[in-house]
C-alpha cells in the first residue's frame, strides 16, 4: 500500500469515521464482554501504523467491489438469455462475472494504476454513497499542515494535536499477562517466588508487590487503607501463620507500600478469619478464633483477662495498640463484618458476650491496708525492718521503715486482718534484695480457717499463666509480680483476712519490700475510711458521704463497722427524715451492665429487726437518667447481700460517675413497739454481669469508643429479632432490598434454620425483624456475599434454594427487584469461599474465590465449560463471566472494597505465585481510547501455551473483505486453543477458535488480499516414507475465507524440492489497486523450478508466481513495506566489491531496484520496517535494526529524500520488534507526567503532539525493564510491563491500530451450476415478457373495436336527428335544456317539427315544443337543475315491462323469461334504452332485474327454479334486439296512430294557431312500414320466429344473432348470449341510509332511452315528457289518444317538487334492497328465525356455478350461519316472505358487516 494511500484514508476516516471499516473489532469481540470489563467499544477506522516480521501486519486488503456500467451487464445476461432460451447451451465453469468489492464505505481511494484488464476498472467517487454525517472535531486531528510546520521553529510551546482516532489499539507478543508500568516497583508484571507468600496490590492497571514473606500457614484474611485518590495506604492481613520471615507472628500483620511490616503488637492468640479496616477512625477489626491479643496475655495476670477480646479485637492502626473491647469479646469465633448504618456488625459462631466479672481488670479496686491489722512472726531483728507495716504505702527501697525483713534462717509470715469483709483478687508483691536476702517462695491463707488459696501468676520466660498454691515462686528483682487469686474458690469469698506465709528465701533469709491487695469489684463502703487506698493513685477515688445522723456502728457479731440512721416514728415522714440520704460513690473502670448489691448487716445478733424499715435506692448512672428502687427491704436476720437491680454503668471518670443514695422510704412505719426506726449500710458493690446472651451470631458495635459515647448507653448490642439457638453466620452484607435505602436491610449468611418464620442459610433483616427470601433461602452453607448492583451474590456449598425449585451449585444471584434467584450460568464444581466487588474492573464485576476448577456453562446452552484457578469474575451488567487478573497460583485471598469514583480503586490479593499481573491477557491486549488495556477474550477461551508451553503471537489482523463483514480478529504464532487450533485461530464471540488446521510450523506475517487470507511462517516439513514426497506446513498457505478451503499455489522453497529444510515466510505486502502480493523471506523458488530468490509477486486472479527484476539479494528478505508506491525491502544486498547494503527500492512501474540514499550509513541489518504514519509522512518510515559490531539495536527514519538516524539510548540487551506514531492524546497522563506539550524534535522530526512507542523487551536507562515505552525529547516512559506463565518477564511484539484495507482487483468465477440458474432465470424473463406484450397488443385492439361501435352509434344517432331537422328551423327555448351526443341535430329536429305544427294551424306552440323536445331527447340526455347542481337525468339504467316504452309504466315481472332472467324479446317495452348509447351503453349499463318465479309468471313455468339465473345480466346484444323490436313496434303504432289526431290543451295566454301534422304522421308511417322485423334465431342458428310476441320468444332464449354467421361480430355476439348471465355490475342508488340497493325500472328514467331507440330505429320524434307537460309525437294522434296517454300517465305518475313527473311503484313490486326512482328504499323485514345469524352485505355480486353455492347480488344482505372455514362460508339469503331462504356456500371476501354506500359501488358503473 502506498504511503499516500495510507495518508489519504487515514484522512478519510477523521473527516468521516462512519467512512472507514464498520464495525470495528469491538464489534466482533463479544459485546457483553467488552462491558463487562468497561472496555470502550474502539471506534471505526482505526489506522494502523506499524510492521514488521513479527508484527501484526495490518488489514491491508479487500475484495473491491467494481460498480460496473448497468448497460453492459445487462447485454451480458441479456445476451446468454437469449442464446439460452434459443439452444439452451451447457455452459462450461469459465463463464465469470467481474465483481470488485470495497472495504471501505464512504472511502473514495483515486488509484494511479489500474490493471489492462478491460473488464475491471478502479471504483470512483460516483460509484460510492457518501455519508453526509461529520464528525465536528474531524478537523482537530488533521492541523499539522505544511503551514504549520513552517512555523513551528517560531513556536515556543505548540499545542499537541487531538487525536481524531478514538478507538482500541491491539497489542500482541509473548506474554500471559500484562500491567501498566509502575514506578515504585521497577515494572508492573511481577516475576514472584512460589515458595513464598505474596502479598500484591492490583488496579485495573497495574500491580505492586507489597511484600513477599516466608509464612507458616497461610493468609485467609486482609483489608487496605487508602489514600484521597484511592491508591494504597497500607495493608494487613491475617490467617493461619504464626511467623512472618521467620520472625514470631499472632496470625495478623500489617504492611505499607514501602514493606514495612506491622507485627501489631505480637496479634492474637488464634487463627484469623476476617479483618475490616475502617477508613475514619483507622482501626482495624480482628476476627477469628482466639480468646485475647498476644499483648494482653504477656503483660500481667492483672488485665490478661481484661484484655480478652473473645473472637474480636480492634487494633489502632494509628497508635499500633489494641483497643479495650467495651464487652470484652464474645464467646465463639467471628467470620466477617461489614459497615451497616454507623455501626460495624460482627457475625460468626457465637452467642454471648464475655464481659463478666470474670474479665474485669483485677487491678482497679485497692484495698486501704493502712486500716487493715498487720502483724508478723518471725520478724528480723534488724532495726528499722522489723515492721510488716514497713511495707503499706513505702516508696523506698530495701531502707529502714520500708522493709520487712523475717530472722535470720526462719521461716516467718505476714497478717493482714480486714476491717471488713471483701473478696481479694490480685496480690502484688516487690521482693527485697537487703543485702541478699528475699523471698524465694511463698503461699496465701485466708485467716478464718488457715485454708490454702490458689494462685496463679505469669512465667517470665514463657509468658504463660501458672498456678501454685503452697510455692508460689517470686522472683528475686525489683519488679511488681502480679498474684491472681482463682476464681470461683469459695473459701475466698468476703474473707476478713489473709496471711502470707514465705516458705523459702534467698540469702540469710527472706522478707518483703512493698505489698498491694486489691479486690475484683467495685466497692464503696458507708465508712468512708475503708474506700479506695492513699498510697495507690486512682481515676476517680471511691467516697461516701451522708446527711443527717448516719451513726458509726460497731456489733460485735459483725466484723465490720457501717453506718446506722434512726429515725423517731414521730418524725418519719418529716422533710428533714425523708431527705436523710448516705450517698456511695464508687470507682467504675469501665463501662458495661453490673449487677448493684449492698451489704445489710443482719439484726438479729443486734436486737434490732424491729427497728429495721424500707429503704429507697437511688442509682444515677449519668446526668439525665436515674434508677429509683423503692422499698428495699432491710430486715434480714442475719448478714446478707441484698440485690438491689441490673444497670448499665457508664465508666468513672473526673466529670461524672455513679452514685447510689440511700434514704428512708416515705412508705417506712415503725413497729407499734418500738419508738423509732432505723436503716443500715455497709457498702454498695457493682458486680459485672454478661451483656447480651442471646445474640445469635450477630453483634454490632460503633466503632468510636470513647468514654463520652458510652455515657448514656452500650454502643454495642445485638439485633431485636434474634437468630436460632447455635446458629452459626459466616457472612453478612448490606445493601438495597425491594427499593429500600441500603442503610436499611442487612443480609446474614450462613449455616442456620427457622421453620416458623421460613428462612433457610439466609435472611434479611429489615424494619427490626427478620424477612426470609424468595424460596424461603437456599439449600447449604452460605459462605460469602456481596451486594452489587442491587443483587446478593452468594457463594458457598449449595445444590438450590431451599425449596429445591431452582437449581444452583455454589454461587447464585439473589435480585432484590423482582426477588427471584438466578444461577450464574451453571455455577462452579466446588466450594466457594470468598465473593468480593471487584472493584478495580469497575462497579458491575464480582469476584469469586475458593475451591473450584471449572466454571459450569448453563444449562442447555452450547458454550463449553470453562477452566479455573480459583477465582472467576461475573460481569452483573452482561450477565456473563467477565476477564480476570493474571495471577499464576491459586490465591488464599482475594479483598476488595466496593468500587468508589476515585482514581483508583485496588484489590489486595495473596498466595502462593509465580506470576502476577492486572490483566490475563495470553498474548493479545486492547489498549483502550482512555488509554486502559483490555482482554479480548473470555475468561478461560483465550491462547494457551502449545505442548511445548509456548504462548507467542507474532501477527494479527482484523479480517473483513468488505465493509459489510464485520472485522474478524486472527492471530498468528505458536500457541493452541481450547478446541485444538495451533498457531492459527481465530476470535468469534470472544472465544479463539479453529480457523484453519495443519498449521504445524510457527506463524511469522498474515495479511489478505480481498477474500483471500494469506498466512506465512516456519514451515515444518516432513518426509512422507511412503511416497517420499514432503508433507505439513510449507510456510505459506493462502486460505479462501469465503469457501473455507485452501487456494493451491506452488509453495515456496528452496532450490532442491526435496529440500525440507524451514522456509522463512517474514513479511507478506499487498500492492494497492492491484491483483498483486508479494512475499518475502528466504525461499529461493517457486514450486523448485521458477527462480525467485527472496522475494516473489503472485497474482490472486491467475494464481501464478512472478520475480521481481534481478537484484543483489544475497540473503533473506526481513521486512517489506510499500512507500509511496515504491517497495522497500529490508534485507542483505551484496553487489561485488562495493559496501553491503540493507534496504533498497523497487519500482513496479520501471521494474529497477534503485539504493535508498544513506542506507550504506546503516550499522547493521534492517529488522523491522515501520511507516511513519503521520500528517507529514508520506514517504516516510523508520528503520530498526541491531548493529554488527555490539549487537545493540538502532533507529532511523527516512524522511522522504534519505536516513536519518536517531540519538537513542537504550541498554544494548533491548530486542526492539516495532514502533509506533502514536497521538500523545492517546498516552495516559501518568506515564508521560504533567507536561502539557511535547516539543518537535528535528533529528527523528516526530511531529508535534506525538510520541514514538517503542515496542519489545526494552531495558531502560533508569534500570527499569518495560514490554512498551514512549520515546521523546530524547526522555523514555515505560509504559507496558508483561509477564509469561513462567514468571519470566514477557515482550511486546507489536502495537497497531485498525485501518481501512488496501484496495485489491480480484475476478471470481462463477460455478456451471451458477451460470445455468442465471441463464433459466433470464430465459424465463424473456418468455414473460413476450406474453406480457402479447396481452398488451390484445387489450389495445379490442380497445379500438369498442371505440369504433361507441363511435358508430352516435353517428346514426346524429344521422337520424339531422334528418329531422332538416324540416325547419325554428329554435325555442327548450333547445339550451337540451344536452348530450346529436345536441345540435335534436335542437334542429324540434324545431323542424315546431314548424310543421304552425303550418298545420295548430294554435298551441307548446306542441312544436313538445316535438322538439322529444326530438333533443332521442338526441341526447336531457340536463336539468336540482338546487345549485347539474346531473343527469338518467341516474340509473333500468329495464322495463310491456308498454313502458313511451308512457313511463312500472316494468311487469310477467315479462322476464325465467330461463335466463331476461325481457321478453317480443316484450313492447324491449330494451330500447340501451339503444341510447350504441353497443358501448349496452356494454356498460348492463340491467338487472330480480327473478320471482312465483309473481306474475305462467303457471307452466312455476316449477322453474334454478339458482344461477335468479339474477342474471343483459347481454351485449341486448342493443341490437332493441333496436329491432323499436322498428316493429314504431311501424305499428305509427299506422295506428296515423288514424287519429293529436289534441292537446291550449294555453290561455297563447293564442297560436291548430296546426295539424298528417303529413309528419304519414311518412312517419310510411318509414315504420319499411322497417325489417327483427330474426331470432336459437342456440343452432335456427330461425325461431319472427312475431317478436310469440310464445316462444317470451319464454326461451333466442337470439338475434346467427351462431353460424361468417360475420365476426355477430358470432362473437351469438357467443356472448349462449354464455349465459354475467354478474351485474351496475351502479346502485343511495337511499340516504347509506346502504346500496339495486334500483329498478322508472319510466321517468328511462324516456330518453326510449326516444333515443326510436330515433336510432328510424321512427317519428316519441312523445316525451318535459317541465310537467306531456306530449305526444304522431302524426295523426287525436284527443282520444291523448286522453288515453293522459290517464295512463296519470295513473302510474305524479308530480315532484321540480315538475317532473317520477313512476310510483307499490312496495310490494320491489323486491328487498331495490330502489324507486326518487332514491326512497323498501327493506324486508328479517325473519324472526334469521335473527340468531349475523348479517352481512354483498360487496359483490356472487354467481352460483355448482350445486351447493349461494348466489347473490351486489348490496344484498346475507345471514352467516357457518364461518368456520377462512374461505368459504355458509349463508342465507332472503328474497321475500313468499319465497323460500337460499341457502349455500359462498366467498368470504365477497360480503362485509359494514352496509356499502353508493360509492363503494361506483367502480363498477
Amino acid at each position: 500500500m502506498s504511503k499516500d494511500r495510507v495518508h489519504a484514508e487515514h484522512w478519510a476516516c477523521s473527516q468521516n469515521p462512519k467512512s472507514c471499516l464498520k464495525p470495528s473489532i469491538a464489534t466482533q469481540i463479544n459485546a457483553q464482554l467488552l462491558d463487562a470489563q468497561n472496555v470502550t467499544v474502539p471506534a471505526a477506522g482505526l489506522h494502523t501504523k506499524t510492521s514488521d516480521r513479527r508484527s501484526v501486519i495490518p488489514n491491508t486488503s479487500s475484495l473491491r467491489e467494481s460498480k460496473t456500467r448497468p448497460s453492459s451487464w445487462l447485454r451480458s445476461v441479456a445476451i446468454i438469455g437469449l442464446l439460452f432460451a434459443a439452444i439452451l447451451p451447457v455452459m462450461g465453469a469459465d463463464s465469470f462475472s467481474d465483481a470488485v468489492a470495497s472495504t471501505t464505505e464512504g472511502l473514495v481511494p483515486t488509484p494511479n494504476s489500474l490493471t489492462d484488464d478491460p473488464n475491471l476498472r478502479a471504483i470512483s467517487a460516483n460509484d460510492l454513497d457518501s455519508d453526509s454525517d461529520k464528525d465536528d472535531g474531524s478537523d482537530d486531528g488533521q492541523n499539522a499542515s505544511s503551514s504549520l510546520n513552517d512555523e513551528l521553529d517560531n513556536i515556543d510551546d505548540p499545542e499537541p494535536i487531538k487525536d481524531d482516532d478514538e478507538g482500541g489499539i491491539g497489542i500482541v507478543g509473548g506474554f500471559s499477562g500484562v500491567s501498566s508500568f509502575n514506578p515504585n516497583n521497577k515494572g508492573a508484571s511481577l516475576s514472584l517466588d512460589k515458595d513464598t507468600t505474596s502479598l500484591v496490590a492490583l488496579s485495573r492497571e497495574s500491580g505492586m508487590l507489597l511484600e513477599s514473606f516466608t509464612l507458616e500457614g497461610q493468609v485467609t484474611a486482609g483489608c487496605s487503607f487508602y489514600n484521597s485518590d484511592g491508591s494504597i495506604l497500607q495493608s494487613f492481613f491475617g490467617g493461619t501463620f504464626t511467623s512472618l520471615n521467620s520472625s514470631q507472628a499472632g496470625y495478623v500483620a500489617g504492611v505499607d507500600t514501602n514493606g514495612r511490616v506491622d507485627f501489631m503488637a505480637m496479634g492474637v492468640n488464634g487463627p484469623v478469619n476476617a479483618l475490616y479496616c475502617h477508613q475514619d477512625t483507622k482501626q482495624v477489626f480482628v476476627g477469628g478464633s482466639f480468646t485475647s491479643t498476644q499483648a494482653g496475655l504477656t503483660t500481667d495476670v492483672a488485665t490478661m483477662y481484661s484484655s480478652s477480646t473473645g473472637g474480636m479485637a480492634i487494633y489502632s492502626a494509628a497508635n499500633k495498640t489494641w483497643q479495650q473491647l467495651p464487652f470484652h469479646g464474645l464467646d465463639g469465633p467471628v467470620y466477617d463484618f461489614t459497615n451497616f448504618g454507623d455501626a460495624v456488625y460482627a457475625v460468626g459462631a457465637f452467642s454471648a458476650t464475655v464481659d463478666n466479672a470474670t474479665h474485669v481488670p483485677l487491678n482497679a479496686q485497692p484495698l486501704n491496708l493502712t486500716t487493715c491489722t498487720i502483724v508478723g512472726g518471725n520478724n528480723a531483728e534488724i532495726a528499722g525492718f522489723t515492721d510488716p507495716r514497713s511495707t503499706i504505702c513505702t516508696s523506698g527501697r530495701d531502707s529502714e521503715d520500708a522493709t520487712w525483713l523475717l530472722r535470720d534462717m526462719l521461716d516467718g509470715y505476714m497478717t493482714i486482718n480486714f476491717p471488713f469483709k471483701t473478696t481479694p483478687s490480685l496480690l502484688r508483691l516487690m521482693n527485697t534484695m537487703y543485702e541478699g536476702r528475699g523471698t524465694k517462695s511463698f503461699r496465701v491463707m485466708a485467716v478464718e480457717n488457715n485454708q490454702v488459696l490458689s494462685m496463679t501468676y505469669l512465667d517470665p520466660q514463657t509468658k504463660q499463666e501458672i498456678s501454685c498454691s503452697d510455692k508460689c515462686p517470686l522472683e528475686h528483682n525489683t519488679d511488681w509480680q502480679d498474684f491472681r487469686f482463682v476464681d470461683g474458690d469459695d473459701m475466698l469469698v468476703n474473707i476478713t483476712g489473709i496471711m502470707i506465709k514465705i516458705v523459702e528465701y534467698h540469702g540469710m533469709g527472706g522478707g518483703l519490700n512493698k505489698i498491694e491487695l486489691y479486690q475484683r469489684d467495685p466497692r464503696v463502703y458507708a465508712m468512708n475510711i475503708f474506700n479506695g487506698s492513699p498510697c495507690i493513685n486512682m481515676p476517680v477515688q471511691p467516697y461516701s458521704s451522708f446527711t443527717g445522723d448516719w451513726a458509726e456502728t460497731t456489733a460485735a457479731s459483725y466484723h465490720g463497722t457501717y453506718r446506722t440512721l434512726t429515725v423517731n416514728a414521730a418524725d418519719i415522714a418529716s422533710s428533714n427524715a425523708q431527705n436523710w440520704a448516705i450517698s456511695l460513690t464508687p470507682y467504675i473502670p469501665e463501662p458495661g451492665f453490673y449487677k448493684v448489691y449492698m451489704m445489710i448487716p443482719g439484726c438479729q445478733n443486734t436486737n434490732t429487726c424491729r427497728l429495721r424499715s424500707l429503704a429507697d435506692v437511688l442509682l444515677k448512672t449519668n446526668f439525665q437518667d436515674a434508677l429509683t428502687f423503692h422499698n428495699v427491704k432491710q430486715g434480714n436476720l442475719v448478714d446478707q447481700e441484698i440485690e438491689i437491680g441490673t444497670v448499665y454503668a457508664p465508666a468513672s471518670t473526673a466529670n461524672f460517675s455513679a452514685t447510689v443514695e440511700v434514704s428512708l422510704s416515705a412508705d417506712a412505719k415503725a413497729d407499734p413497739q418500738a419508738q423509732r426506726v432505723e436503716l443500715v449500710v455497709d457498702y454498695i458493690r457493682f458486680e459485672r454481669v454478661t451483656s447480651f446472651d442471646n445474640l445469635g451470631g450477630v453483634i454490632r458495635l460503633n466503632p468510636d469508643l470513647s468514654t463520652e459515647k458510652q455515657l448514656f448507653s452500650a454502643i454495642y448490642g445485638g439485633l431485636e429479632d434474634a437468630l436460632p439457638e447455635n446458629s452459626v453466620v459466616y457472612s453478612v452484607t448490606s445493601g438495597f432490598s425491594n427499593g429500600t435505602e441500603p442503610d436499611e436491610t442487612l443480609f446474614l449468611g450462613g449455616k442456620f434454620s427457622n421453620a416458623e418464620h421460613g428462612y433457610y442459610n439466609i435472611v434479611r433483616y429489615r424494619d427490626r425483624r427478620f424477612v426470609p427470601l424468595n424460596a424461603t433461602g437456599l439449600h447449604g452453607t452460605v459462605r460469602s456475599m456481596a451486594f452489587v448492583d442491587s443483587s446478593l451474590f452468594v457463594g458457598g456449598e449449595f445444590n438450590g434454594t431451599a425449596d429445591m425449585r431452582t437449581a444452583l451449585s455454589n454461587m447464585a444471584q439473589y435480585n432484590t427487584t423482582d426477588e427471584m434467584w438466578y444461577p450464574l450460568n451453571g455455577g462452579a464444581d466446588g466450594p466457594v469461599t470468598s465473593v468480593v466487588p471487584y472493584s478495580p474492573f469497575g462497579s458491575h464485576v464480582v469476584a469469586f474465590a475458593g475451591s473450584f476448577s471449572t466454571l459450569y456453562a448453563a444449562t442447555g446452552s452450547n458454550d463449553q465449560n470453562l477452566t479455573s484457578n480459583g477465582l472467576a469474575m461475573w460481569d452483573t451488567s452482561a450477565a456473563q463471566w467477565s476477564s480476570l487478573p493474571y495471577i499464576e497460583g491459586s490465591p488464599s485471598l482475594l479483598f476488595a472494597d466496593s468500587w468508589e469514583s476515585r482514581d483508583y480503586n485496588v484489590a489486595l490479593v495473596a498466595g502462593s505465585f509465580s506470576a502476577v499481573a492486572a490483566l490475563e491477557a495470553n498474548g493479545t491486549v486492547l489498549l483502550s481510547s482512555n488509554g486502559g488495556i483490555k482482554s479480548l477474550s473470555m475468561p478461560g477461551a483465550g491462547l494457551q501455551p502449545d505442548s511445548e508451553g509456548r504462548l507467542v503471537v507474532n501477527s494479527g489482523l482484523w479480517y473483513a473483505k468488505d465493509n459489510t463483514t464485520t472485522p474478524m480478529l486472527i492471530a498468528g504464532g505458536q500457541f493452541q486453543t481450547q478446541d485444538g487450533a495451533t498457531n492459527l485461530a481465530q476470535l468469534q464471540d470472544g472465544k479463539w477458535q479453529k480457523l484453519l488446521g495443519g498449521i504445524n510450523g510457527e506463524i511469522l506475517t498474515i495479511n489478505n488480499a480481498a477474500n483471500l487470507l494469506f498466512v506465512g511462517g516456519v514451515s515444518n516439513m516432513t518426509i512422507n516414507p511412503k511416497n517420499d514426497k514432503p508433507s505439513g506446513f510449507g510456510g505459506l498457505v493462502v486460505y479462501n475465507m469465503d469457501k473455507n478451503d485452501v487456494l493451491g499455489v506452488q509453495s515456496l522453497q528452496g532450490s532442491d524440492e526435496n529440500d525440507v529444510s524451514p522456509v522463512r515466510i517474514n513479511k507478506i505486502a499487498v500492492r494497492a489497486d492491484t491483483s498483486m502480493v508479494v512475499v518475502g523471506g528466504n525461499f529461493t523458488t517457486a514450486g523448485g523450478l521458477l527462480s525467485c530468490p527472496y522475494v516473489c509477486t503472485l497474482d490472486i486472479n491467475e494464481s501464478q508466481w512472478s520475480p521481481l527484476a534481478t537484484s543483489t539479494l544475497v540473503d533473506e528478505v526481513t521486512d517489506m513495506l510499500f512507500a509511496d508506491k515504491l517497495l522497500v525491502v529490508a534485507g542483505t544486498f551484496k553487489n561485488g566489491t562495493e559496501p553491503t547494503s540493507y534496504l533498497m527500492t523497487y519500482d513496479f512501474d520501471i521494474n529497477y531496484w534503485a539504493n535508498v540514499t544513506g542506507a550504506e550509513s546503516l550499522p547493521g541489518p534492517v529488522t523491522t520496517l515501520t511507516h511513519a504514519d503521520h500528517e507529514e509522512s508520506a514517504g516516510m518510515y523508520y528503520i530498526i535494526g541491531t548493529s554488527e559490531s555490539d549487537g545493540a539495536p538502532y533507529l532511523a527514519k527516512f524522511d522522504g529524500t534519505s536516513i536519518i538516524k536517531a540519538d537513542f539510548t537504550i541498554g544494548s540487551q533491548s530486542k526492539i520488534h516495532s514502533i509506533l506514531v502514536v497521538p500523545r492524546s492517546r498516552i495516559p497522563s501518568s506515564v508521560l507526567g504533567t507536561q502539557s506539550n511535547l516539543s518537535r524534535r528535528s533529528d527523528m522530526s516526530i511531529p508535534v503532539g506525538y510520541v514514538l512507542a517503542v515496542s519489545g523487551d526494552l531495558y531502560l536507562p533508569d534500570g527499569s525493564r518495560a514490554s512498551n515505552a514512549f520515546f521523546y525529547d530524547n526522555k523514555w516512559a515505560a509504559f507496558l510491563s508483561t509477564i509469561q506463565s513462567n514468571g519470566a518477564p514477557g515482550f511486546v511484539n507489536s502495537v497497531f491500530f485498525e485501518i481501512p484495507p488496501t484496495n485489491v482487483y480480484q475476478r471470481h468465477r462463477l460455478s456451471v451450476a451458477l451460470v445455468i440458474l442465471v441463464a433459466i432465470a433470464i430465459a424465463l424473463g424473456i418468455t414473460f415478457l413476450i406474453v406480457f406484450v402479447g396481452l398488451v397488443y390484445i387489450y389495445l385492439r379490442n380497445r379500438r373495436e369498442a371505440a369504433a361501435t361507441a363511435s358508430a352509434a352516435s353517428a346514426a344517432l346524429a344521422a337520424t336527428a339531422g334528418g329531422m331537422g332538416a324540416a325547419g328551423t325554428t329554435k325555442n327555448p327548450l333547445t339550451t335544456n337540451v344536452l348530450g351526443a346529436g345536441t345540435a341535430s335534436g335542437t334542429a329536429a324540434g324545431a323542424g317539427t315546431g314548424s310543421v305544427a304552425a303550418n298545420a294551424g295548430i294554435t298551441d306552440y307548446r306542441t312544436g315544443i313538445a316535438a322538439a323536445a322529444g326530438s333533443a331527447m332521442a338526441a341526447g340526455t336531457k340536463r336539468y337543475t336540482q338546487g345549485d347542481q347539474y346531473r343527469n337525468v338518467a341516474r340509473t339504467r333500468d329495464t322495463w315491462g310491456d308498454d313502458n316504452a313511451f308512457v313511463g309504466e312500472p316494468v311487469s315481472y310477467e315479462s322476464i323469461v325465467p330461463e335466463s332472467g331476461r325481457l321478453n324479446s317480443g316484450s313492447p317495452a324491449g330494451l330500447a334504452g340501451l339503444a341510447m348509447a350504441g353497443r358501448q351503453a349496452a356494454v356498460s349499463s348492463d340491467t338487472y332485474v330480480h327473478y320471482d318465479d312465483k309473481k306474475g309468471v305462467d303457471a307452466k313455468y312455476a316449477h322453474v327454479n334454478n339458482a344461477n339465473e335468479s339474477l342474471d345480466s343483459i347481454f351485449e346484444s341486448a342493443a341490437a334486439e332493441a333496436e329491432a323490436e323499436e322498428k316493429n313496434l314504431a311501424r305499428e303504432r305509427a299506422i295506428s296512430a296515423s288514424s287519429k289526431e293529436a289534441s292537446f290543451g291550449a294555453n290561455s295566454d297563447t293564442d297560436a294557431a291548430p296546426v295539424t301534422t298528417f303529413a309528419a304522421a304519414a311518412a312517419a308511417a310510411s318509414n315504420a312500414r319499411q322497417m325489417p322485423m327483427p330474426q331470432h334465431y336459437d342456440s343452432e342458428a335456427n330461425l325461431v320466429s319472427f312475431d317478436s310476441g310469440s310464445e316462444s320468444n317470451r319464454y326461451s332464449r333466442t337470439s338475434m344473432y346467427r351462431p353460424d354467421s361468417t360475420n365476426p361480430f355477430e358470432q362473437r355476439m351469438a357467443l356472448r348470449e349462449s354464455q349465459g348471465a354475467f354478474p351485474p355490475a351496475g351502479p346502485f342508488a343511495d337511499a340516504g341510509d347509506g346502504i346500496g340497493h339495486i334500483p329498478m325500472p322508472s319510466a321517468y328514467h328511462m324516456d330518453n332511452e326510449h326516444t333515443t331507440a326510436a330515433a336510432l330505429a328510424g321512427a317519428s320524434p316519441a312523445i316525451g315528457i318535459s317541465s310537467g307537460v306531456a306530449v305526444g309525437a304522431a302524426a295523426a294522434s287525436g284527443k282520444s289518444t291523448a286522453k288515453n296517454l293522459r290517464r295512463r300517465s296519470e295513473t302510474t305518475s305524479t308530480r315532484n317538487t321540480d315538475g317532473d313527473m317520477s313512476v310510483s311503484q307499490s312496495p310490494s313490486s320491489r323486491p328487498s334492497g331495490e330502489s324507486s326512482a326518487n332514491g326512497s328504499t323498501t327493506h324486508l323485514p328479517i325473519r324472526d328465525s334469521l335473527k340468531q345469524y349475523p348479517v352481512f352485505y354483498a360487496k359483490f355480486t356472487f354467481s352460483s356455478r355448482e350445486t351447493g353455492e349461494l348466489g347473490f347480488r351486489a348490496g344484498e344482505r346475507v345471514f352467516v350461519i357457518d364461518q368456520s372455514d377462512e374461505i368459504w362460508w355458509m349463508g342465507i339469503v332472503d328474497h321475500g316472505s313468499d319465497q323460500p331462504l337460499e341457502q349455500g356456500v359462498f366467498p368470504a371476501t365477497y360480503v362485509s358487516s359494514e352496509p356499502p354506500k353508493s360509492t363503494d359501488w361506483s367502480e363498477l358503473m
